[in-house]
């Protein structure tokens, strides 16, 4: 295989799919990028053999058609140190030697493996389909991907993973982590079809990475049985599919509050932010809030200081005293960009629920013993 291929080109590609190989393989050959120049064109592809695999079409031109399994961080390295602006000879002989040149004083040669034995990647079938722009993809796994049980704490593999229903021409997103549930809802261009999956959070932390954002770009999101994949700018992102049901948590989104509080976000941010000063590293005191007419005090107490906010509010229903984790709920108004945010609490020991008045957004947070 000899292929040519301008540095800044290729190195765009490999750093995508470069995001899909992980340290501590115990297959050696899943260090390596699938360079398939067998066709018409050159695609890398790279996996980590259990959740992800990611194929992207780079630019280049194929000077003898075939395939290369080369790992991917020597690579990379290698690519990167190359002179900007320069045009790259990548050549495997039937030695399995790889020799990367730029011009005639300029080599390096790395020893290929057995593309032969590079495992297949996810199969993608591409009948059920959901078109989202770029843009509106990559908020909506912002606004989400905070919340679910990355560690699995909770010991249930399902909050280990963030949940795409599609009904009614609505995406619903929703993540959990056993103390904030994250639910977004996005009106989408499809509403014949209805799919449901639990994707793996870590993989969608990938996704998030490679994703430009671009408002003018559309995703074309394939869902399968085992699988789900994110098409777009000639990437195609794979994944598997948890295998189980995701919890029901209309139940706990539909009671009746008893005090609602609707505050200036920027202010109630800031307050959190300098509470939050007093304390340390796996410190976990909560912030108490006094709710009252008018007025919420902000208090949180450390064995490092005492820190006292007060800030101004629309309150309707009871006075309340509640306490929270502050740096959960600081999670929560980070990805918030609404001027003014509502607070709906139904008592000292139930959960406060935050959500703007088209429900594009709900987020729940329970609260701590005072």
């Amino acid at each position: 295989m000899i292929i040519e291929f301008k540095k800044e080109d290729f190195l765009k590609s490999l750093q995508i799919v470069i995001s899909a190989i992980k340290k501590g393989n115990l297959y050696q050959i899943l260090d390596c990028v699938l360079i398939d120049a067998s066709k018409n064109n050159i695609s890398l592809i790279a996996q980590d053999g259990k959740e992800i695999s990611i194929k992207k079409e780079a630019i280049g031109d194929i000077i003898e058609k075939g395939k290369a399994a080369i790992d991917g961080r020597y690579l990379l390295d290698i690519i990167r140190t190359m002179p900007d602006d320069s045009f790259i000879n990548l050549n495997v002989n039937e030695k399995k030697e790889c020799i990367i040149s730029c011009g005639e004083n300029n080599k390096t040669k790395l020893q290929a493996k057995d593309e032969e034995t590079y495992p297949n990647i996810i199969s993608v079938n591409k009948e059920k389909r959901i078109l989202l722009n770029e843009y509106k993809l990559r908020k909506i796994i912002e606004k989400t991907i905070f919340s679910y049980d990355k560690n699995n704490e909770s010991g249930n593999i399902v909050l280990k993973g963030i949940y795409f229903n599609l009904k009614n021409g609505i995406l619903q997103v929703k993540s959990m982590d056993g103390y904030i549930v994250s639910i977004i809802n996005e009106r989408v261009n499809e509403d014949k079809e209805s799919y449901e999956a639990i994707i793996p959070g870590s993989a969608l932390e990938e996704l998030y990475k490679i994703l430009n954002g671009e408002v003018e770009k559309d995703i074309n999101i394939y869902f399968n049985e085992k699988n789900v994949s994110f098409e777009f700018d000639g990437t195609l992102f794979t994944s598997i599919i948890i295998p189980n049901n995701y919890i029901d948590t209309d139940r706990i989104f539909n009671v009746d509050h008893s005090t609602k509080v609707t505050l200036n976000k920027k202010d109630f941010f800031e307050c959190l932010n300098r509470s939050i000063t007093v304390l340390r590293e796996n410190d976990n005191k909560p912030v108490i809030f006094d709710i009252k007419e008018n007025m919420m005090e902000i208090n949180l107490n450390s064995l490092y200081g005492e820190s006292h906010q007060e800030l101004e509010i629309n309150k309707s229903g009871k006075d309340l005293m509640i306490a929270f984790n502050a740096k959960n709920l600081i999670k929560i108004l980070r990805v918030l960009n609404d001027e003014k945010i509502n607070l709906f609490f139904s008592g000292a020991k139930q959960p406060v629920i935050i959500k703007d008045k088209q429900e594009t957004y709900s987020y729940l947070l329970t609260p701590v013993k005072i």
